[in-house]
């Protein structure tokens, strides 16, 4: 059985690496990570928008709020 595939809100911390090494998000903590599994997830724009408000963290061009793909195991 394949992992399930979830999308998700996330704040990207630079330009988004379609390869996925190098791509940096914004983590729980409010700094930048590498790691996926470290990377703050939220269900809606709102949530992600309502966390950088919370964390100021200023959304730019290269700090930005998209979505991304992740596996159970990346949660």
């Amino acid at each position: 059985m394949s992992p399930k595939r979830n999308t998700m809100f996330v704040i990207f911390a630079g330009p988004q690496q379609h390869g996925r090494p190098g791509t940096q998000y914004i983590a729980k903590d409010g700094t930048k990570t590498e790691i996926i599994s470290q990377a703050a997830k939220f269900y809606s724009f709102a949530d992600a928008q309502e966390f950088a408000k919370q964390m100021n963290i200023k959304l730019t061009e290269l700090t930005y709020i998209g979505q991304d793909d992740f596996i159970d195991s990346d949660q």
